[in-house]
């Protein structure tokens, strides 16, 4: 069980250690790169995957709001978080998920785009928040749900996170296709496919080095 600053995950020869500004300050911009991401989604309205992706799909069905639902489905997995990465991730994961639920929600009346098009909202969703994603990794936190699930999967066998997010984001598609016009389908599934790109191509513990 991890429980220093960095987990394993996140760790080479060379282990990165960060003063608490430095971490603060990664963890701020992270939490702020993935609510405007998600943001870009809802005017464009469009899914992910995950519990985010989830949220999502909940909200526009019932009107409730994204940043209380996403909440809510991730309280269970911070136990596991907690028991497989240690008291450090999972109290960071659930500060990460609550700054993002209420950062995505406050963005709405602050950051109002006309018009913008799914594809462009895919794309930019992918890029934006994989990035987020990414910096959250790199200071030992989540945005929980499967992120939680898929580092501990590539920890103990090896495999990729970002490919072990994106096999979970295939069964939310399949759901989601019952719920979402089939173009906003596969605008979301383009941005799914960018983001876990990005997350599979850089999130690697030896090209993460921190002098």
């Amino acid at each position: 069980m991890a429980t220093d600053l960095n987990p394993p995950a996140f760790t080479t020869a060379a282990t990165p250690r960060y003063s608490r500004l430095e971490d603060a300050q990664g963890l701020f911009i992270s939490t702020v790169q993935c609510a405007l991401g998600i943001h870009l989604l809802r005017m464009a309205g469009l899914v992910t995957g995950g519990t985010a992706g989830l949220a999502l799909v909940i909200a526009y069905g019932t009107g409730w709001s994204f940043g209380a639902v996403f909440f809510v489905i991730n309280l269970p997995f911070y136990g596991i978080a907690w028991a497989r990465k240690g008291r450090v991730f999972a109290i960071k994961s659930f500060v990460s998920v609550a700054a993002v639920s209420a950062l995505a929600d406050a963005m709405a009346p602050y950051v109002t785009i006309a018009h913008i098009h799914p594809g462009a909202a895919a794309v930019l969703f992918g890029v934006v928040a994989g990035a987020g994603l990414l910096g959250l990794f790199r200071h030992a936190s989540s945005l929980g749900g499967v992120s939680i699930i898929a580092v501990i999967v590539q920890d103990r066998f090896g495999i990729r996170a970002g490919w072990v997010q994106l096999g979970f984001d295939a069964c939310l598609f399949v759901a989601s296709a019952f719920v979402l016009e089939p173009m906003q389908v596969a605008w979301s599934l383009l941005g799914a496919l960018v983001l876990n790109g990005v997350i599979a191509m850089n999130h690697r513990r030896d090209w993460y080095v921190a002098a």
